[in-house]
């Protein structure tokens, strides 16, 4: 450990080549890793993405061109077994998985609380990015892994951390006070996508009408969450459009709860950047929810 240590110390201090044809070339699976990847590799590398914008990863499944691009990057990003697990089988030089980079204390189970195992295995809800203070753990890992991968790079890796951290710092701060008047709001999530942004900044979720992946809602288990959804004043049923939302329309349409759709992948217009995506979120939540009448 002290040898890997000392010679990532001492590649940080090296010039990195200036030819392109010696940049770095990372490719990862969905617009938040690229968001973040591009963050810490600008000046350095490059970032492609695999899948296009509103795709959901838990459900694509690999093509020719897929495994043309992983085979000749430095390295492939990918999340988590339960999110872009697939990406795990391509060919690549070298796989990082992100959830095992955020720390244990900053990850979430399925059902809501902190922890999972020690590995990011399939318990971990891996929608890690929705928190940028999640994502502000990740990235001095992250960095330092990408030192490993490039010694050359690890300056350039390192300084934009730093920068990038700064920058997560001051979206926190937004996202606090854009969420701060529906904090306490009662929400049902259609699936656990939004989990970790909840958990940090509201509204109060009160249940999630698929609460792990491939785990379909019962007739019963439904008309539990119609019964919640009363009880607790439910203003909305948050869903995304890259998933199905047939069980969540059907509380919704049950229990008389309008249906607001939130966008955790970005990519688009408007949501290019991490901050931008996280804002469009919470500017959202806050115009469905802060004014009751308002759908």
């Amino acid at each position: 450990m002290l040898v890997g240590a000392l010679f990532v110390l001492m590649a940080c201090g090296r010039e990195a080549p200036t030819s392109d044809a010696d940049a770095p070339r990372f490719v990862t699976t969905i617009p938040p890793f690229e968001m973040i990847l591009e963050r810490l590799v600008e000046g350095r590398g490059t970032v492609d993405r695999l899948l296009a914008p509103g795709t959901s990863p838990h459900t694509h499944d690999p093509t020719p061109s897929d495994l043309r691009a992983t085979t000749t990057a430095t390295a492939l990003v990918y999340g988590a077994e339960a999110l872009d697990g697939w990406a795990a089988d391509l060919p690549a030089a070298r796989r990082l998985k992100l959830v095992s980079m955020v720390p244990p204390g900053a990850r979430r189970s399925f059902e809501g609380e902190h922890g999972g195992n020690e590995h990011g295995g399939a318990s971990v809800n891996p929608h890690f990015w929705t928190d940028p203070l999640a994502v502000t753990q990740l990235v001095p890992v992250l960095a330092d892994t990408l030192c490993a991968v490039d010694p050359p790079g690890c300056s350039t890796y390192r300084a934009n951390a730093d920068s990038f951290a700064t920058a997560l710092a001051t979206l926190d701060a937004q996202l606090r006070s854009l969420t701060a008047p529906i904090r306490e709001v009662p929400v049902l999530l259609a699936q656990p996508f939004f989990r970790y942004f909840l958990g940090r900044y509201g509204p109060r979720l009160v249940g999630i009408v698929e609460p792990s992946p491939g785990a379909e809602a019962t007739p019963r288990q439904l008309r539990r969450l119609v019964d919640r959804a009363h009880a607790s004043g439910a203003r909305a049923i948050l869903t995304q459009r890259s998933l199905s939302g047939r069980a969540a329309r059907a509380v919704s349409e049950a229990a008389q709860v309008p249906v607001v759709t939130l966008d955790p992948l970005g990519g688009t217009d408007g949501r290019r950047t991490y901050e931008d995506l996280l804002r469009f979120n919470a500017e959202r939540l806050n115009t469905a929810l802060a004014n009751p009448a308002s759908p």
